[in-house]
C-alpha cells in the first residue's frame, strides 16, 4: 500500500528524472539544431528517462491502498486508465525504437494511440461520475465513436489514403470530449473540491501534451523553420504530459 511517505520518494525521483530528460532534451537541441537523424541518435536517454517516469506514476495508481482512495471502484478505474498509458508508452519509447523493429514502427504508433484511446474513454467514464453507484453511459462518448464511422468511410471511399487519419481524428475527438468532461467534473459535486480541479488542470496539460504532439509530427526538411518548431515542440510534450498524469493520479487519492 502507497502511504504518503512512499508518495514523496516517488514524486522525487520523478522531478530528477524529469529535471535529467528536459535537460538532456534541450542540451540534444543545441548541439544538433534541428537534424532528425541527429536528434534520434541522441534520444534514448531520454526515452528510458521518459519511460521510467510512466513506470513510477503507474505504481502510483496501482498501490493506492484503501485508506487513501476515494473509492474501490474508482481505484480501479483510474488503475485501469494508467495502465493504458502505460501500454501506450511501451508502444511510444520502447518497440517503437527497438533498431530491429524499425520497419514495425508505423504499428507501434498506431498501438499506441489505440491505448490512449482507451485512456481517454476510462476517464470520460470516471469524470461523468455522480456517485458511487453510478453506472450511466455518458452521451458524449457517442461523439469519437461517429467521428470513427465518418472518417473510416471517408478512407473506405477514397476520400484520403493514409489509414492514420481515421485513428489520428478519432483520437482528436476523444480527447476534446474528455477535455470537456474534466472541465465539468467540478460542477458535478462528486469528486470534493480540490480533486475536481486537480482532475480539471490534469487533462488541459494533457489536451496541451498531445497539441504539441501534433505539432512535433509536422516536420520538414532538416534546419527548416517548420523542422524546429515540430523539433521544440517535441521537447515541450513532457512538460504537459508529466504533470497530467501526476495530476490525474492524485485526483485518486482523498482529501480531507
Amino acid at each position: 500500500m502507497m502511504t504518503k511517505k512512499h508518495v514523496a520518494v516517488i514524486l522525487s525521483i520523478i522531478s530528477v528524472l524529469a529535471i535529467a530528460f528536459f535537460v538532456r532534451g534541450w542540451y540534444v537541441f543545441y548541439q544538433c539544431g534541428a537534424v532528425e537523424q541527429c536528434l534520434a541518435d541522441s534520444s534514448y536517454f531520454q526515452h528510458i528517462a521518459k519511460f521510467s517516469v510512466t513506470t513510477l506514476i503507474t505504481i502510483m495508481a496501482l498501490f493506492c491502498g484503501s485508506k487513501y482512495c476515494i473509492c474501490k471502484r474508482d481505484r480501479r478505474l483510474l488503475q485501469v486508465g494508467m495502465l493504458c498509458a502505460f501500454c501506450a508508452d511501451i508502444c511510444f519509447k520502447i518497440l517503437h525504437n527497438v533498431t530491429h523493429l524499425f520497419e514495425h514502427s508505423a504499428d507501434y504508433t498506431l498501438m499506441g494511440i489505440n491505448f490512449f484511446m482507451v485512456f481517454q474513454s476510462i476517464f470520460i467514464y470516471r469524470h461523468t461520475r455522480t456517485s458511487d453507484t453510478d453506472d450511466h453511459v455518458p452521451w458524449i462518448i457517442v461523439i469519437p465513436f461517429a467521428v470513427m464511422f465518418v472518417f473510416n468511410a471517408l478512407h473506405l471511399f477514397g476520400v484520403f489514403e493514409a489509414a492514420l487519419i481515421p485513428t489520428v481524428a478519432t483520437y482528436a475527438a476523444f480527447l476534446i470530449c474528455s477535455l470537456i468532461v474534466a472541465c465539468n467534473v467540478p460542477k458535478i459535486g462528486y469528486f470534493s473540491p480540490k480533486n475536481s480541479t486537480i482532475i480539471k488542470y490534469g487533462m488541459i496539460l494533457f489536451f496541451l501534451g498531445d497539441v504539441c504532439v501534433g505539432l512535433s509530427l509536422a516536420t520538414g526538411p532538416d534546419h527548416s523553420i517548420q523542422e524546429i518548431v515540430a523539433t521544440v515542440a517535441n521537447n515541450f510534450v513532457w512538460y504537459f504530459y508529466v504533470p497530467a498524469l501526476l495530476c490525474l493520479v492524485l485526483s485518486g487519492y482523498k482529501r480531507d
